[in-house]
């Protein structure tokens, strides 16, 4: 096990899953440099990494975003959960934009219904690259 596997703690760990096909740098611009904005200064946690899946290729070959997300160590992740539900709507995130996080060993996620969030909904659904 390396030292940053050694480091890394699931409950401080939030994946921020967003349903749009947006482009990697227009990710970092409307979300990712705002939201390590927020959170830095504060001492509450850091982008730690963001990607996108590609869904199945069409005809012409290529292969659009079916999602994307954003990764965020937090040093305190239900201090950075209330950041986020208060910060996201106003950076225009999707309907049904998901906060994945673990609590207490359990597999839970906020969900954006467009006025409000569902909260702590259990999931079964994994990180993309950490099957976490």
């Amino acid at each position: 096990m390396t030292e940053a596997e050694n480091l890394f703690d699931a409950e401080q760990f939030i994946y921020v899953k967003i349903p749009a096909a947006i482009q990697p740098l227009d990710r970092g611009s409307m979300f990712e440099d705002p939201i390590d904005a927020a959170l830095q200064p504060e001492g509450l946690g850091y982008i730690s990494g963001g990607g996108s899946l590609l869904g199945n290729a069409l005809p012409d070959g290529t292969r659009p975003i079916e999602f994307c997300g954003i990764d965020i160590d937090t040093t305190d992740r239900d201090a950075v959960l209330l950041v986020l539900r208060a910060m996201l709507p106003s950076l225009g995130i999707p309907l049904a934009t998901e906060l994945q996080y673990t609590s207490g060993g359990s597999k839970l996620q906020d969900r954006f219904l467009g006025s409000d969030w569902l909260v702590a909904e259990p999931r079964d659904c994994l990180h993309p690259g950490f099957d976490i």
